[in-house]
Order: C-alpha cells, then sequence, then structure tokens
C-alpha cells in the first residue's frame, strides 16, 4: 500500500505537513474570546400569535459562539423569560445571528426589561424591553356623587386610578378630588373636569403634580386641535407647553369617553417655573415677580383688573387670591398698564423700543405664529390668553391653551385671524387693541423678527400633517368608541366638521392647514 498517497486523500494539508513533521497536533486555532453582544433594538412590541425578529452581532465576529448558546432572559433575575418563546439562527454574515421573538402570554398586558446573554460566557446586551401591544391609557374616576351632580363650583372627593395602555406607567389608585371646568364647554353634553391627586404623582409619563385636565374635546370630531397646538408649541421657543396625552375615560365604571388628559396651567418648577410669591414679597427684587396671568373676558378670577389703556380684562391665577397681597396686586397692576400704554403709544407715533421694557419679544413672536398658523382667533376676544413674568423679568407670552373651538376652519385657511384687523371681526372686543395686531402693524423691526423667525420655523411646520396622520392612526379606534357614546349637538357646529365622519374631518383638518401654511408663507414673505 502507499502510504503517502492515501494519507494526502484523508488529511488536510496541514495536517499531512504535521505528520511529515513528525508532529501530531492536528487542532484548529482557537476562536477569539467573546466580548459583547450587540441588538437590533432597544424595544420590541409583540402582537399576540405574531414573531418578531431581533438581530443581534457578537464581537468579534469570529468568536465561537453557537446559536444555541444566545438566550433571552430577564435583565434581574438572568433567569429565561416567560413571557416570551425564542428561535435563534445564524446568518449568513459572520458573527451575526437572529431571534425570532413570540408572544407566549397572548396578548395580556406586561413590559419587561430582559437582556440577550451568552450561555457559555455570561455576557449580556444592552437591556431590550419587550412588551404586549400598547393601547389606548384607560382612567378610572370614583365619586360617592353622580356625575350629573358634579358642578364647575365645588370638589367633590374620589379616587382615581390610570391603566397606563402598556406605553406608560400605570397609576395605582389613590385620592383624588373632581370638579368641571370649562365655560362654553361646561355646557354641553360630554363634560370637561379638572382633577387635583392628594399628592403630587407622575401620570402618564409627565413630571410629577397634583392639577391636571380631563379635555372632553366634543365639538372637535377630529379630536386633535388642541394636540396638534401643543405639538406645534412644543417645537417652539415658548419657555413651557403642557404636556398632554389621550386617554378613555370610565366614571363610576361608566364609559364616558375619549379625552385629552393634560396638564393644568400652574407656577411649579416642571410647568411654568417662576417663584410663587410669598406674603413677605412686599418690596424691592422679590415683589417683581412671579406672576401668573390670563387676558379673558370671562373676567372671574377674585383678583383682576382691567388695563386703563386698551381696557384688557386680567385675571391673576398666581399668586392666589387670598394670599395675593395689596402691594403685589399694585405692582403687577402698574406693571402691565405700563406695558399697555406702551404698545397703544405706537398709533401716535411712540417709541418702538418702549413696548419692549415690558415684554418679552422673543415669546410675543412664537405665541402669534402658534396662534395664527392655527386660525384661532382667541386672541380677540381676549380668551386663554396666558401671560407670566418671573422675579426681575419681564412680561413672558405663554402658555398656550384652548384650541379646540373655531380653529383651522375651511372659512379661515386665506385671511389674517390676528392681523390686519381694520375690515374684519369687530365683534371681538380686543380686535384692534391686541398687542400683537399693534406691534405687527406699527413697528416694523418687530414685523421683520416674525418674517425671520416664520422662515427658520417653517420647515417644521411643514411636517405637521405628518403628525396628524401618524395621529390620526393612534386614536381610530378610541374615537369611534366615543362617538357610539357621544352624538356631537348643539354646538353650533363651530370648526364646520360635526357632520363630517371622523376620516373627513382630519383629511379636511389636513388639507386647512396646508393652505393656510402657505397662504401665510406667501404673505409673510412680503414684509
Amino acid at each position: 500500500m502507499n502510504i503517502s498517497r492515501t494519507l494526502r486523500r484523508i488529511l488536510p494539508l496541514t495536517a499531512l505537513f504535521a505528520f511529515a513533521c513528525g508532529s501530531d497536533d492536528t487542532t484548529a486555532p482557537e476562536a477569539p474570546a467573546l466580548t459583547g453582544i450587540t441588538l437590533s433594538a432597544q424595544e420590541i412590541v409583540l402582537d399576540a400569535g405574531k414573531v418578531e425578529r431581533l438581530r443581534i452581532a457578537v464581537t468579534p465576529a469570529d468568536a465561537d459562539v453557537q446559536p444555541a448558546d444566545l438566550q433571552l432572559v430577564d435583565a434581574e433575575t438572568g433567569q429565561p423569560s416567560r413571557f416570551v418563546s425564542t428561535e435563534c439562527t445564524a446568518r449568513e454574515e459572520k458573527g451575526t445571528f437572529e431571534m425570532a421573538i413570540r408572544d407566549n402570554r397572548l396578548g395580556s398586558k406586561y413590559k419587561k426589561t430582559l437582556q440577550v446573554r451568552c450561555a457559555a460566557t455570561g455576557i449580556v446586551s444592552e437591556p431590550l424591553i419587550v412588551m404586549s401591544t400598547p393601547y389606548m391609557p384607560i382612567v378610572r374616576v370614583h365619586t360617592d356623587t353622580p356625575q350629573n351632580a358634579i358642578t364647575k363650583d365645588t370638589w367633590v372627593p374620589g379616587t382615581i386610578s390610570i391603566d397606563g395602555g402598556n406605553a406608560f406607567d400605570d397609576l395605582p389608585e389613590m385620592v383624588t378630588e373632581v370638579k368641571g371646568r370649562g365655560n362654553s364647554t361646561w355646557g354641553w353634553n360630554k363634560k370637561p373636569y379638572a382633577l387635583k391627586l392628594d399628592k403630587k404623582q407622575e401620570v402618564l409619563g409627565m413630571p410629577k403634580h397634583k392639577r391636571w385636565c380631563l379635555i372632553a374635546n366634543y365639538m372637535d370630531r377630529t379630536h386633535m386641535r388642541n394636540r396638534v397646538a401643543y405639538y406645534i408649541g412644543q417645537h417652539s421657543k415658548l419657555a413651557y407647553t403642557v404636556r398632554n396625552r389621550y386617554a378613555e375615560l370610565y366614571f363610576n365604571d361608566q364609559y364616558y369617553g375619549f379625552y385629552l388628559l393634560t396638564e393644568q396651567i400652574k407656577v411649579d418648577k416642571n410647568r411654568v417655573d417662576i417663584p410663587e410669591l410669598e406674603a413677605a414679597d412686599n418690596a424691592g427684587d422679590a415683589l417683581t415677580g412671579g406672576y401668573l396671568l390670563e387676558f379673558d373676558n370671562n373676567y372671574d378670577e377674585v383678583r383682576k383688573f382691567r388695563t386703563t389703556g386698551t381696557d384688557i380684562p386680567v385675571n391673576i391665577k398666581s399668586p392666589d387670591a387670598e394670599e395675593m397681597t395689596d402691594e403685589q396686586f399694585a405692582y403687577i397692576r402698574k406693571y402691565v398698564n405700563d406695558a399697555d400704554a406702551a404698545v397703544a403709544a405706537l398709533r401716535k407715533g411712540g417709541s418702538t423700543a418702549e413696548p419692549f421694557k415690558y415684554i418679552d419679544r422673543e415669546s410675543m413672536i412664537d405665541f402669534w405664529i402658534c396662534f395664527e398658523v392655527m386660525a384661532n382667533h382667541e386672541i380677540l376676544h381676549p380668551k386663554s390668553i396666558y401671560f407670566h413674568k418671573d422675579r426681575g423679568g419681564k412680561l413672558v407670552a405663554g402658555p398656550i391653551w384652548d384650541f379646540d373651538y373655531q380653529t383651522l376652519i375651511e372659512g379661515t385657511k386665506t385671511q389674517w385671524i390676528d392681523y390686519d384687523l381694520a375690515y374684519q371681526y369687530n365683534e371681538f372686543p380686543w380686535y384692534e387693541n391686541n398687542w400683537w395686531n399693534i406691534l405687527l402693524m406699527y413697528d416694523a423691526s418687530f414685523r421683520a423678527d416674525v418674517k425671520k423667525r416664520w422662515q427658520e420655523w417653517y420647515p417644521f411646520l411643514k411636517t405637521v400633517p405628518d403628525f396628524m396622520e401618524q395621529e390620526r392612526k393612534a386614536i381610530a379606534t378610541a374615537v369611534a368608541h366615543d362617538n357610539q357614546r357621544w352624538t356631537i349637538s348643539g354646538t353650533g357646529n363651530p370648526n364646520g366638521d360635526e357632520w363630517l365622519s371622523f376620516e373627513m374631518a382630519v383629511a379636511r383638518l389636513k388639507s386647512v392647514y396646508s393652505t393656510r401654511l402657505e397662504w401665510m408663507n406667501s404673505q409673510i414673505a412680503k414684509w
């Protein structure tokens, strides 16, 4: 037998070389040690019965890792997760794998922090959030007072709990107080509410506070107008815009509809971030702030005044009436009157610099754009027009509030709402005297700054219809529930879409917004 020829048939060349040299070591080079595991996602949402696929890459790519080595484990216990089942396979590209993940719980609610672990080495990946499909958060309010006996005037005791819909942390049952809120909206069938928790609490991912609002959006067939305005405000330079989340409300175990749960406008480090005045703050720098004001013709606060120049109805929201001193009231009344006089003087050739000794220029610009692009006429009453004043600072416009009524309607898609008002809207008390109209008409430098800011902000504003479409998909099911519970009636059809379907109303909203945006862009380009 020819031994050499036989060996060449059955041994690799490396082994044959070793044999010829008198060595019997035929083992392959040892693979490098595993040093890391990287995932293609940080969060996976599992629909019942469906499979999601996770890409896994190991470092180095030639580490000795087999599909069976890779396990999905609980980040805290290190044990395989009982919520999901997995199957891992190697991909063609060296050092990469694919893990098929299936929901084991058949759709029941869970949200877990997991990791991919190599069983052979103990090395783990970064955290991976695996959750069942999110759904619309659910607010449950219980009171001994029947819902139809609740008023705007009296807080009634009760409890609240919130199911975060698997997108936010749940709020366990806790004590709250409830009362009605709103002006014209309180007179309609679907009621808005104010909530006062017994302690500060984070709600649906929003920072801790006691005070919250449930906005009914009853006359808004799209349920989006407030939400869109706040989305724009949150992308502005305004100091603060209310955070908000959609939720469905159950009142005393009865389904009550689809709501927008919002922060209430309050002085707080996480909301309107100015000092809360104390009784001793009656002189010097301490007296100068902070103040939260609402220009509103409802004129329903205990502490209030009307300006001597343009007759603005000023309601003092903070400090509270029972805590505010006479010195503080006198100070803020004089300050607002001085600002009002400086603006009004522009009509008679007054200094264009004088108003901005009292009023913050940047906030006035973004506030006006928010209102004008949404075609909101509330500046003209005025209603729900907020200003705040920090200690040692000027009057700052904002936050914006209340955009569900007669905004982005077909009839106003190509005309000014809060500017150039000599020929329209004269039924509104502040239609010519509002500060924005005067500044834009009589201060060319302010108008130029608005133009510059518009051009800077315009690319973002063009994307807002994409946000509307995203919201349409997210809320369609909840809106259908609400439509079964409530038939819109008695509102006067302020948005012109009362008789449209949800889908048609959203399509019109997007169309009116886009038309208005381009019309405004063409007009402002001429300034």
